[in-house]
């Protein structure tokens, strides 16, 4: 299908720009299995906003996807840790960003909790810890999960029709990496602000496609959104986004929302720097390929990458034979087997060894000064825009 025939999710604008580089790329699935290259992605060039269109081969796919999804199977299902400021270590990400969101909106001692995308219930178990009283439900597009669901506290029925359709309302509506899944967000947005009760809010969580390039390659993701995009898209929908944070997780954006209020104020960029940003993100992503190729290469090299979701396995889907180990500070992942390579932690590396520590630049760097160990050589990506040494 033509570009023409896709209006932009978030402007509505139908002047969508293809960048065609991006069909050679590699992806990997949300749920952080490999995935061959072959998709499109497209730049509105009214708004910004950067996003894949959903023609027939996109549906097959996603559909092949969800078909088997198994979130977090790295560690058996249970949840990645993130680094936590206000505790000064790791804890589960659901847990860090549900402390973030009571601080910015009321939670009484009971109520209701709809997750729409609420996979295994990862976020849904955290609230049961959080608010134990609460009543707790979640929407998907189907009960493969349920089993799991079943087990949590609280937990009372699991939806799987249309959005407008659930026969309820709620004080919270979750959307914890949901969204950016949707052909049509502005849809979706508008059907769960009818579901909200007064004085409720919607709560979205997802990647911030400004700050992480690994978000381009995921095969299922359409959206790519930025605090600009989520601005617009829910004043469009009747919401008022009170907050849009870039600082609750890294490399993701909180979005606190409800049905009246004062909306937080972002200014527009020009869709042009979209584009150059999109088409650099693409070089940085054949660059990151090449400079772990070259790492493989060196004589004697024994390769491991750090982090095992969705970067680790992207590069995997290219690397497989070259990458002999994975390192992970999460204790869940920690001495598992993944794809047949051991998941080591930091001070498990044996000497020697090199280890592509593939996160985005600032935060690699970071991470590599404070694992720094005689005899063990951390590579770093080069900043997004660098050009190949």
């Amino acid at each position: 299908m033509a570009l023409a025939d896709f209006p932009c999710r978030v402007c509505a604008a139908s002047r969508l720009e293809e960048v065609t580089d991006y069909a050679h790329l590699p992806r990997v699935t949300s749920d952080c299995k490999p995935f061959p290259p072959g998709g499109r992605i497209a730049v509105c060039s009214a708004c910004g906003a950067v996003q894949k269109p959903t023609d027939a081969r996109w549906q097959q796919e996603a559909a092949s996807i969800y078909e088997a999804y198994a979130p977090y199977f790295q560690s058996g299902g249970i949840e990645q840790s993130v680094f936590d400021p206000a505790k000064g270590a790791p804890r589960r990400r659901s847990a860090v960003i549900l402390d973030r969101l009571a601080q910015v909106h009321a939670l009484g001692p009971t109520g209701s909790v709809l997750d729409v995308g609420c996979g295994n219930g990862v976020l849904l178990s955290a609230f049961a810890e959080m608010k134990p009283q609460w009543r707790l439900f979640g929407h998907e597009l189907s009960d493969l999960h349920a089993p799991a669901l079943a087990k949590i506290p609280g937990f009372q029925q699991l939806y799987t029709g249309f959005l407008a359709e659930l026969p309820a309302k709620f004080d919270v509506i979750a959307m914890m990496h949901a969204l950016e899944h949707f052909p049509d967000p502005l849809a979706a947005l508008q059907d769960l602000r009818t579901k909200l009760n007064e004085g409720g809010c919607l709560f979205i969580e997802i990647p911030n496609g400004e700050a992480t390039p690994f978000d381009l390659v995921i095969a299922d993701h359409v959206s790519h959104f930025t605090r600009r995009d989520l601005a617009r898209l829910t004043e469009r929908a009747g919401l008022a986004a009170a907050v849009i944070a870039d600082d609750w997780v890294t490399k993701e954006l909180s979005v606190v929302a409800r049905s009246a209020g004062q909306a937080v104020a972002i200014p527009p960029r020009p869709p042009a720097e979209a584009l150059a940003r999109v088409r650099s993100q693409i070089a940085w992503l054949q660059g990151v390929i090449d400079d772990a190729r070259q790492a493989a290469r060196k004589p004697g090299a024994r390769l491991g990458v750090f982090g095992t979701s969705v970067a680790a396995m992207w590069l995997f889907g290219q690397l497989a034979d070259d990458i002999a180990f994975f390192v992970d500070e999460d204790p869940s992942r920690q001495g598992t087997k993944l794809l047949d390579r051991p998941v080591l932690t930091p001070g498990e590396v044996p000497a020697g060894a090199t280890v592509y520590v593939l996160l985005i630049p600032q935060v690699a760097r970071t991470v590599a000064t404070r694992l720094a160990r005689p005899q063990i050589e951390f590579v770093v990506p080069r900043q997004v825009g660098q050009p190949g040494a």
